[in-house]
């Protein structure tokens, strides 16, 4: 069913076909594109895609500056596409089943995080309420190689390297790296929302995570931010966590060449010839 709702949904929006076959485009216009609970950007520089009906709101809100990479704009109006195809699919299932509810909802705010000309990123701030006592919350993100026209995983940014057999299964020393400064950013920052400089912090996989790029001030990506869901670091109450950690010299050394203009460590004084906008 969910195929079938993404197929009709991606041919409504023109979006079908390979990622470099498509031009960009407007999603279809709605002036009235509804809001939730939660406030969404609006103005001139934003596109709103949404939808009202007796069964669900849906609001999926992006900048217009994606535009600028046609294959992110691509894949950011292809997740509208998935989305709303999801957010249907719930009212469907419960209607189906003959379950009461009230009217579903999904609102999800877009931003551009990164583009540079070896890389781009986004990620996207999302809330739902399918039924049920609270709604949710989720994180997404898209790291897309500009010079490949293709989605990348965090891995994908590394060399192989040596790989190791530990806590995480296989991994190379560019991703021992990361995980490592992953922890550590986490821990800090679960232990200073509990309040207890001595909590046990147990670290999650962060190539599991939705993972984005953090721009610096001389124009490369200087900072890993991980958007970890609800439950993943704590319980519900404590919410989702936020955590940046910085693009040290061990990342550097294990960074496959083609993404190593885009990236520097920070604190680095040294200007960079030519100089360009991260984003």
């Amino acid at each position: 069913m969910t195929k079938r709702f993404i197929l009709l949904l991606l041919l409504g929006l023109g979006l079908a076909g390979p990622l470099r076959a498509q031009p960009a485009a407007d999603p279809p216009p709605d002036p009235a594109c509804p809001r939730g609970d939660r406030e969404l950007p609006r103005g001139p520089d934003w596109h709103c895609y949404g939808r009202l009906n007796k069964d669900y709101s849906f609001a999926f809100v992006y900048p217009k500056a994606v535009e600028r990479v046609p294959e992110l704009d691509f894949l950011v109006r292809t997740e509208a596409a998935v989305a709303e195809a999801w957010i249907a699919e719930q009212v469907l299932e419960a209607q189906l089943a003959g379950r009461e509810h009230d009217p579903m909802s999904y609102q999800a705010a877009w931003e551009i995080d990164a583009v540079l000309p070896e890389i781009a990123a986004a990620s996207g701030t999302i809330s739902y309420y399918t039924g049920g006592a609270h709604g949710g919350i989720e994180y997404k993100t898209i790291l897309l190689d500009r010079r490949r026209g293709r989605t990348i995983a965090l891995a994908d940014l590394f060399a192989p390297g040596t790989f190791d057999h530990g806590l995480f299964g296989q991994r190379g020393s560019g991703m021992r790296a990361v995980q490592a400064a992953f922890c550590r950013a986490l821990a800090g920052a679960v232990r200073e929302r509990r309040g207890d400089p001595a909590a046990a912090v147990e670290c999650p996989a962060v190539e599991a995570q939705p993972v984005t790029l953090v721009c610096g001030a001389l124009g490369r990506v200087e900072a890993f931010r991980t958007l970890l869901n609800p439950y993943i670091a704590g319980s519900w109450a404590e919410g989702p966590y936020e955590v940046e950690f910085p693009v040290d010299a061990l990342m550097m050394a294990s960074m496959k060449r083609r993404f190593r203009p885009a990236f520097g460590v920070g604190g680095e004084s040294r200007p960079r010839v030519p100089a360009r906008p991260c984003r």
